[in-house]
């Protein structure tokens, strides 16, 4: 399903907000404190990709004197799912699955995308949302085969 560059943004800030309020919900639920770190840089990282969508939404509301509109189900596919107690593996997978998603998302939008500018901003956060889901995944290993959280910090997220 095409959908406009507008309407990415706007998709895309929403999905921002609803991974940073997850984040933060699994930082505060956290029992070990690596886990809960990790969480909290992972919220710090959405909340600055927000910040970015924002930033170019309204810049792009004004060239084109126009309202977003959000597909609803594009956004609901795009939301973490979760309810509830959950343990720190689970919240890891969710994290893993919505990464994955996102990064999608980006790229898809970066080749529909028709400024050069949104192109460039959905590029490098795909690769962002990438190397966080890589982070995710290296976490889920450690948990699954030693029960040991590796410290954020151990993991790289540079991009090229």
């Amino acid at each position: 399903m095409k959908i406009s560059e507008l309407e990415a943004l706007a998709t895309a800030l929403k999905v921002e907000k609803a991974e940073l309020m997850f984040y933060i919900d699994m930082a505060k639920k956290a029992k070990d404190e690596k886990a809960k770190k990790m969480f909290l840089f992972l919220a710090r990282e959405e909340a600055e990709h927000w910040d970015i969508f924002e930033e170019r939404l309204i810049e792009k509301m004004t060239e084109k004197c126009k309202h977003p509109h959000v597909n609803k189900e594009v956004l609901e596919k795009l939301t973490p799912k979760y309810e509830g107690e959950i343990s720190e593996v689970k919240a890891v997978e969710i994290g893993m699955k919505q990464e994955k998603l996102t990064w999608e998302f980006y790229e898809k939008a970066a080749e529909e995308a028709e400024d050069e500018k949104v192109k460039h901003i959905f590029r490098e956060l795909a690769k962002v949302e990438e190397a966080h889901y890589e982070l995710l995944k290296a976490q889920y290993d450690s948990i699954s085969k030693t029960g040991i959280w590796m410290d954020y910090q151990d993991f790289s997220l540079e991009v090229d």
